[in-house]
């Protein structure tokens, strides 16, 4: 059996993962025409920012590439915010290429952690576990054993223990690289599939982490100790809901009740009919009560493959969430996806976005993109990892929208044929410590020194133009946060 082929086939026996196959088998027949074909470069606006060292322009820049060294390894399927591992001042990245060959086992995978200041690696792990996936999910974590820097928490979700597959996650130090904790999975799940950061849900002094748990019947979000990895709590719906905990997120305190809450996707959630039409929760963190259900309405949506905490886009003092539905179980490619606008406070739909292009799976990536434009709202990145440009096929781009008025501030695109640029996407520093917007933003496919599907990470910020003098400033039309805005309906 071909190798590609291999790599793929214990997800094939997971309906979990159903959509992680529909997603990356399709491309693989596809991979070596991209990369004979090599067209020559579509002018702007459909450009790759310019590094920040050889262009002084305001705009998007790169001012760092972090590049994979797996061929094939795909560095940076779900990784986290930087933080600063070394303790030199700087945010630090960590990610993994979870298809990383070991010991005859093509999805072993490992994760490292780079330099923000440097670029440099600072440490690399190899996954022991036999097809685990080790490094599908690396997720920076604020000090979880007292050494006064930043950890890493690392996700195995198809990792078997006893013969089963159950997931692992595992606590890391990048300073000594010492394991911290590690925790499996119960028989069936994927523990693991996801990671969001929890805050510190049980005031002990150490921040925790959400870990999704789907599986084929049912699935759960565990709530885990970042001191010792413990299970503090499980959420789940009180039916078993199929695939739920695909994707999670902390959405902050939507119930009122002085805890932030939790968000999670079920995008194989029956609906009419039993059509797995997908769903999203918000979960009362308190009691695990179910604060707001959205469902999808055609089996072909993905909704709830990513759920995402957006800021107050509505001014009544309490955050949204952001809903996708890339399309990803469509295989005509004959519909673009959509991202739905939800408020935190009554759950009714705000706004509603969908993609420029069919089959550009506009929505796999969604966050909070931190102020862009300046107007004291968070606004809205976007990914569309397969989208066109020109002959050019799942170049990607990437969508950042206004918070407060829903328009497109920018599009940033992909360098090259299937780079899935706009991947994943995570808010990132400033790294030379100012306040200037910054963000992650993985092309998963991306080649490296002609390797195809190493993977890269680009660092993007936002330089802005010095403002024109004038002898009065104008009001920005800035609102006051929890006064309602008359803009959203």
């Amino acid at each position: 059996m071909p190798a590609r082929e291999h790599r793929y086939r214990p997800h094939a026996a997971l309906a979990a993962a159903l959509i992680a196959l529909a997603v990356c088998c399709a491309t693989r027949a596809t991979a070596a025409k991209a990369k004979q074909r090599a067209p020559a470069p579509t002018p702007t606006p459909a450009a790759h920012p310019p590094s920040c060292r050889q262009s002084d322009r305001s705009g998007w820049c790169v001012a760092r590439r972090f590049a994979g060294t797996v061929p094939g390894g795909e560095l940076g399927f779900r990784f986290g915010e930087p933080l600063d591992v070394d303790g030199d001042g700087t945010a630090d990245v960590a990610a993994g290429a979870r298809f990383t060959l070991d010991q005859s086992a093509p999805q072993n995978g490992n994760a490292a952690v780079w330099s923000g200041a440097t670029g440099a690696p600072l440490r690399t792990w190899t996954g022991d576990l036999p097809d685990g996936l080790f490094g599908h999910w690396v997720l920076p974590a604020p000090d979880l054993d007292g050494d006064h820097r930043a950890d890493v928490v690392i996700a195995a979700p198809t990792a078997r223990a006893d013969g089963h597959v159950r997931g692992v996650v595992s606590a890391r130090s990048p300073a000594t690289g010492k394991e911290i904790w590690q925790r499996s999975g119960q028989d069936g799940e994927n523990l693991g599939w996801d990671l969001a950061p929890a805050g510190d849900a049980n005031a002990d002094g150490v921040p925790d982490v959400l870990a999704g748990a789907p599986s084929v019947d049912a699935g759960s979000v565990k709530l885990v100790s970042g001191k010792d990895g413990t299970v503090l709590r499980t959420y789940s719906p009180p039916a078993d809901v199929q695939s739920f905990g695909w994707y999670v997120a902390s959405v902050g305190d939507v119930d009122r009740d002085g805890r932030p809450d939790l968000a999670a996707g079920a995008p194989l959630e029956p609906g009419i009919a039993d059509a797995k039409v997908g769903g999203a929760y918000v979960l009362s963190a308190r009691d695990g009560r179910i604060v707001h259900h959205w469902q999808g309405t055609t089996k072909l949506d993905g909704f709830g493959e990513v759920v995402a905490a957006l800021g107050d886009l509505d001014g009544d003092a309490v955050g949204e969430i952001a809903v996708s539905a890339p399309r990803t179980n469509d295989q005509t490619r004959a519909l673009p996806g959509e991202v739905f606008v939800y408020s935190g406070r009554t759950g009714k739909e705000l706004r509603r976005w969908t993609g420029t292009q069919p089959g550009e799976l506009f929505g796999r990536m969604v966050v909070s993109a931190g102020d862009v434009d300046g107007d004291r709202v968070d606004d809205v990145a976007i990914g569309a990892p397969w989208h066109r440009v020109g002959e050019r096929a799942r170049v990607g781009r990437l969508e950042l929208r206004s918070g407060r008025t829903g328009k497109v501030l920018h599009e940033i695109f992909g360098d090259e044929a299937d780079a899935w640029f706009g991947w994943h996407v995570r808010r990132a520093p400033d790294p030379d410590g100012g306040k200037r917007p910054a963000l992650l933003v993985g092309a998963l496919r991306h080649s490296v020194e002609g390797e195809p599907a190493s993977g890269v990470l680009d660092l993007l910020v936002l330089r802005r133009a010095a403002p024109a003098r004038t002898k009065h400033r104008r009001s920005q039309g800035t609102t006051t946060r929890g006064a309602r805005r008359s803009d959203i309906r």
